[in-house]
């Protein structure tokens, strides 16, 4: 999650950990932070056994019709209803990479214990709407980012803008050289997750 005010500018890794009680504003960041902590005081209180993969923002191919609010950022970009994007951007993994780490955890016993970050790249959110326009060059979609001044005025109408700000003129970068080190994965690039996600939308008429 974006912590606009940290002061070293290297990538997030799995020494990281989001202040759950500086995010009143960021719900589901502050739930997983709070659910992973509570995982690994159960595992230490319960003797178990736990390895954790954080992924960062999900794209690729959704299974069915069901999917979150990354996915939902894509069609939302395809319909073309915003002529503006915010100024920020997402570290991005594509869902299949974020299924085989968990299989290749299960796998090695040696992850026992371990925090693994997966990521494949970052994406500034005006990239999705360029990217796209590659392989849909018949709709329209934004690509122009919008002032932070006329973000703060939408902002009083609109909570998921209002939650936005803190992330406006940054880049999210995390790190997933632990896993591609010890989990072995070579990761889908995130311009590929991303016309994965577009390419089933598109097909199931979702947009």
């Amino acid at each position: 999650m974006i912590q606009p005010d940290r002061l070293d500018l290297r990538p997030f890794d799995e020494s990281d950990w989001a202040d759950a009680d500086g995010t009143p504003n960021w719900p589901y960041a502050r739930s997983k932070v709070l659910a992973e902590r509570l995982a690994w005081e159960m595992a230490a209180l319960k003797g178990l056994r736990l390895t954790t993969i954080n992924p960062s923002f999900i794209l690729g191919p959704p299974l069915d019709d069901r999917f979150g609010s990354s996915v939902d950022l894509v069609r939302r970009v395809l319909r073309g209803r915003d002529p503006m994007v915010p100024h920020m951007g997402f570290s991005v993994v594509d869902v299949r990479d974020v299924a085989l780490a968990h299989l290749r955890a299960l796998e090695h016993p040696g992850t026992e214990g371990e925090r693994f970050a997966v990521a494949c790249g970052s994406l500034w959110l005006g990239d999705y709407g360029r990217i796209l326009k590659t392989a849909y060059p018949n709709r329209r979609m934004p690509t122009r980012a919008a002032p932070k001044p006329l973000l703060r005025l939408l902002a009083l109408f609109d909570r998921e803008i209002r939650a936005s700000l803190p992330g406006v003129g940054h880049l999210e970068e995390v790190s997933s050289e632990k896993a591609r080190r010890i989990l072995d994965i070579d990761f889908i690039p995130p311009e590929k997750a991303l016309l994965a996600s577009a390419e089933v939308l598109v097909s199931r008429g979702l947009v």
